[in-house]
């Protein structure tokens, strides 16, 4: 599949790239077809393309990577949706959040992680209502 995005010009996509987002993301439920693309060989922040909008995508990262504490319970039917059974492997998950740039300085969303199902590429973005997990994050200390 050939896609014209804004940010990395035309790509050819293969499908088994194509990261599945039922409810799509916050504010882009019509976005549901994403592909992860490394920013750099020597950064841990990667891009999250949308298919469907090729103008649209996302500097993202795993949250382990600016906060070694971080980490996120999944609903039982959230895993349930995205294919996984009561014993997942740890190997098959991954998770990664949005960044944003705020007044020069990079935030992660700890709030509204992604979880992705390796194995079939299934992912859905959590909301989380809990207060205590920070909404902007300090990716680097100032």
């Amino acid at each position: 599949m050939k896609v014209d995005t804004e940010r990395w010009g035309s790509l050819e996509i293969s499908a088994d790239d194509i990261i599945h987002f039922e409810t799509g993301l916050a504010g882009f439920p019509e976005c549901s077809q994403f592909i992860v693309m490394d920013h750099d060989r020597n950064t841990p922040i990667k891009w999250l393309q949308c298919i469907d909008t090729p103008e649209l995508s996302f500097v993202i990262i795993e949250p382990e990577q600016i906060l070694s504490s971080y980490s996120v319970d999944v609903p039982a039917l959230v895993m349930q949706k995205l294919g996984w059974t009561q014993d997942v492997d740890p190997a098959t998950v991954a998770v990664f959040v949005i960044l944003n740039c705020d007044s020069e300085e990079l935030t992660a969303n700890l709030r509204a992680p992604v979880v992705v199902n390796i194995q079939n590429r299934r992912a859905m973005q959590l909301i989380l209502d809990d207060p205590t997990i920070p909404l902007r994050h300090p990716v680097a200390p100032k």
